[in-house]
């Protein structure tokens, strides 16, 4: 099954993947950000693939809580999101592996400007007994102006030995080598910057539909 919410429907979400079944839920915002909860419940060999295209103003904390219940459950959350003006935004993505033989990953690319600040947090935990599972963060932030602020804090819980974890983080301001690159090939330090930003984000788009997806697009060059 796939869903997408955009903008006010947008609220506290519960959903329920039951055993076999698979649920893509698709989130995009582009005027107000979203302060909610989400809950999923992934069951016996069930899938959950989640995608967060924030392209919105203001503040708040968006929280996205995925439960990995069932045995061969899978759960995958990706985010792109963009922090301007002197907006404060937290993206907190959380995975729980349950029971054995669980699967996750997060994925959250995001670039704070002007004054904003921007946080990706999220903790994958894996308890006792869910051995054989694996899960995995990754969480980038380009910085592009000096008053501007990027955090990454991934947390990894594991209390089970049989299993695969790992996570990574990364904060700072577009490579100079890479715009050089692209100078010396003819694009101005403007069109450099934004093709590379362009091609950190852009990823987002294909999860959603067509009409969307060049929305989202657009979002993202206005926006860079």
């Amino acid at each position: 099954m796939r869903r997408t919410l955009v903008e006010e429907e947008i609220q506290n979400l519960s959903f329920e993947v039951k055993e076999g079944e698979s649920l893509q839920l698709n989130l995009a915002a582009f005027s107000s950000f979203p302060n909610v909860t989400l809950e999923v419940h992934v069951g016996k060999d069930a899938t959950f693939e989640g995608s967060f295209a924030d392209f919105s103003d203001g503040s708040g904390t968006f929280n996205a809580n995925i439960y990995l219940e069932g045995e061969g459950a899978k759960g995958e959350w990706r985010t792109a999101s963009i922090a301007n003006k002197k907006s404060r935004k937290i993206i907190n993505a959380n995975l729980y592996h349950k029971v054995p033989h669980t699967e996750g990953l997060t994925d959250n690319y995001g670039i704070t400007k002007d004054e904003a600040r921007l946080s990706f947090i999220g903790t994958s935990a894996i308890d006792h007994g869910a051995f054989a599972s694996a899960t995995r963060q990754s969480a980038k932030i380009i910085v592009f102006d000096p008053h501007s602020q990027g955090k990454c804090a991934p947390i990894l819980i594991i209390d089970e030995n049989d299993v695969k974890a790992s996570h990574a983080a990364i904060v700072g301001k577009l490579n100079d080598e890479h715009i050089f690159y692209l100078c010396s090939r003819g694009l101005s330090e403007e069109e450099a910057k934004r093709l590379i930003t362009l091609g950190y984000l852009k990823p987002i788009a294909p999860y959603f539909e067509e009409e969307l997806g060049q929305k989202i697009l657009n979002a993202i060059e206005e926006g860079i």
